[in-house]
């Protein structure tokens, strides 16, 4: 495993511990709804039983879920591999009978016999990968005549907007006197008032406080000029509830405040890691030219995936000609 792996296998593995179902960043829920489901729904259409799918950078399988949903028993049977360490709290004994989790298995390096797979997709996962091998790896497990569906991150999409706004704002958040560093400065005084100390002429105490509270007033007007101000709001609360529950102990509200600082720079950084594997358009086309050349004779297709609030991504598919899907 390189380095990198092992970089982001960490990081995404404390992510989905938290349980979410997506990756994208969280002031949009692309959701699997809208074009993004109508598109998966077309994919999974003509699924029977005794048909193998493969969800590569599962996460904590939204794919596989949506097809256990819809189907239950009659559902495939499903391989969901992620690099990162994943228990997904929905897939229960009934689920595990046809939905298989792998953990540590990078796309590039698949545990499959040649030919293996119906169906190979992934939902915003496959571009992280070394996209050569890892499409040398999809197409060496995928069965003739059998279909690869991805969505992936489009470099002009509403995600990777808001993705830069949000990096922005985490950015500001752990700058040095910004909230965060104002409010493990102000803790300790605040339990010392809570423990009953008079702190009214203290200088310190006072300048403390002047600090944090200067720091609150700049993050408001970060807020009234960010496009996508959610996660400025967001850390504006949660701050605030850590250094007013704070006690006479300022042990935990400083645990609590540090844990806070650790979970934003992670969001900074699957933030910048999305918006750096976002595809433009000749990145995009040269993976239908990559896969046209590898499956000759298939149809290959990849367009932009938009709804009212912009584009969410590419939709790239490789299908037996004729077939119309895509």
């Amino acid at each position: 495993m390189h380095a990198d792996d092992d970089a982001r296998r960490r990081a995404w593995s404390a992510y989905w511990a938290t349980g979410g179902l997506h990756s994208c960043v969280g002031s949009f829920d692309a959701g699997y709804s809208g074009a993004i489901g109508a598109f998966w729904a077309q994919q999974f259409a003509a699924l029977q039983p005794h048909d193998r799918v493969l969800d590569l950078a599962t996460g904590n399988g939204a794919l596989p879920r949506m097809l256990w949903t819809r189907r239950g028993a009659g559902c495939p049977e499903v391989e969901a591999v992620d690099l990162a360490q994943l228990a997904p709290d929905w897939h229960d004994a009934a689920a595990q009978q046809r939905i298989r989790f792998h953990s540590g298995v990078a796309m590039e390096q698949l545990p499959f016999p040649d030919g293996h797979f119906t169906l190979v997709v992934s939902q915003y996962g496959f571009e992280y990968a070394r996209r050569e091998a890892a499409l040398d790896e999809c197409l060496r497990v995928l069965a003739p005549g059998g279909r690869l569906a991805f969505v992936m991150h489009h470099a002009g999409s509403v995600l990777v907007r808001v993705g830069r706004g949000e990096l922005a704002c985490q950015a500001r958040l752990l700058r040095s006197g910004g909230l965060l560093d104002a409010a493990a400065a102000v803790l300790g005084w605040f339990a010392r008032a809570r423990a009953g100390e008079d702190l009214r002429a203290n200088a310190e105490a006072n300048a403390a406080r002047s600090a944090y509270n200067a720091a609150t007033v700049q993050l408001a007007s970060d807020i009234a000029q960010l496009d996508t101000p959610d996660l400025a709001v967001e850390a504006r609360d949660h701050v605030h509830r850590i250094v007013s529950s704070t006690g006479a102990n300022p042990e935990p509200a400083l645990a609590a405040l540090a844990a806070y600082r650790e979970a934003i720079a992670a969001a900074g950084l699957r933030s910048a890691e999305m918006i750096s594997h976002a595809l433009d358009d000749t990145q995009a086309q040269a993976l239908v030219a990559q896969l046209g050349q590898r499956r000759p004779g298939q149809s290959v297709a990849c367009r932009p995936l938009a709804q009212a609030q912009g584009v969410l991504g590419w939709a790239l598919t490789l299908a037996p000609a004729g077939s119309g899907d895509g």
